[in-house]
């Protein structure tokens, strides 16, 4: 249902005349993605989990025709979202979080109404879908009061239900839990699950920095961090190589080119970039927990006689695929 192929977006770091003359009309541009690739098949829950500022709202703008790649394909249910963007947008339902495109000062129904003439849906049938999506997202009771004073949780349900309202095959949802009460949040995971892509064979592509969440409800989850897909697969596959890793930080006393060469040959190592100490050097190892293995890197660091003072383990978690840095915000 939805393709993504080597997808990239940078967007300016600067604006105005003064810098576009400085740097010759060349503005400094900030990566948002990296090649990202996806395959998301019909009636599918997807799941996209990258802590804040990885890329994931830029990535479901692109796919909704709200932004235009720098490089890469994007093909929504057989139509290129580049070439026929209106096209696309028939096809989606959009959830953004902290949406702003509602009227404070209407009511719920009257937001609702103006939203559903924007879908070509009119009179009685505009009256039947808004009634029946409101029920879907627990906000039937609240019709009448204004959106001014619903509360962040009401409002992140009234931005799914307004995606709702042209019963699109796809709905992307941007963290459609974000600021929900917990019994909402399950509530709506439950509605995405069950409802929606169970029940009634849409499409979904949610994403969300909680992994329980991602865990529990999604199909397929990509890890998306720094702009780039560290990993995908069921949540289980997932876990499962989590389960079967190990990390080590290994402190040495020096750290030569034939050392690093040795260890990078070694296999089944992901080497992270070494960290000079001033009594060393500190090595960060994720492997499998063999000991075969753990023979070859210990063999390796006593090659040439490397004095190792210090070695830890630790399980590594799927957390540790987002790292220390959460790199980048996400452009608008």
């Amino acid at each position: 249902m939805i393709e993504v192929v080597d997808l990239c977006k940078s967007f300016p770091t600067q604006f105005g005349l003064l810098p576009w003359l400085k740097h010759r009309g060349r503005l400094p541009r900030r990566t948002a993605l990296r090649n990202v690739s996806l395959e998301i098949g019909r009636g599918e829950l997807f799941g996209l989990v990258g802590p804040n500022g990885a890329g994931k709202t830029t990535l479901l703008k692109l796919i909704a025709s709200l932004s235009i790649p720098d490089r890469g394909a994007i093909v929504v249910n057989g139509i290129d979202a580049v070439q026929h963007p209106m096209a696309v947008k028939r096809q989606i339902g959009l959830c953004i979080g902290e949406e702003r495109s509602f009227y404070f000062r209407l009511t719920v129904r009257q937001n609702m109404e103006f939203f559903a003439a924007l879908a070509g849906l009119h009179g009685r049938a505009a009256t039947q879908r808004i009634a029946e999506v409101v029920k879907l997202v627990d906000l039937a009771q609240m019709t009448d009061a204004r959106f001014d004073s619903l509360s962040s949780g009401m409002r992140q349900r009234l931005s799914l239900a307004r995606a709702l309202l042209a019963d699109p095959p796809v709905l992307l949802a941007d963290e459609p839990t974000r600021g929900v009460d917990p019994v909402h949040a399950e509530a709506i995971r439950k509605l995405l699950r069950d409802e929606l892509v169970t029940r009634r064979g849409k499409t979904v592509l949610l994403t969300t920095n909680l992994l329980e969440e991602a865990w529990s409800v999604c199909d397929t989850v990509a890890v998306l961090n720094r702009g780039a897909i560290v990993t995908s697969g069921s949540p289980r596959s997932i876990a499962a190589r989590f389960k079967r890793r190990l990390r080590y930080d290994i402190t040495i006393d020096r750290l030569s080119d034939a050392l690093l060469a040795r260890l990078r040959a070694v296999g089944g190592v992901n080497l992270i970039e070494p960290e000079s100490l001033d009594d060393g050097v500190a090595l960060r190892i994720d492997l499998e927990p063999s000991a075969h293995t753990l023979t070859d890197l210990l063999r390796a660091l006593s090659a040439n006689g490397t004095l190792v003072r210090d070695l830890r383990s630790e399980n590594l978690r799927p957390t540790d695929l987002f790292g220390e840095d959460e790199g980048p915000s996400d452009g608008a």
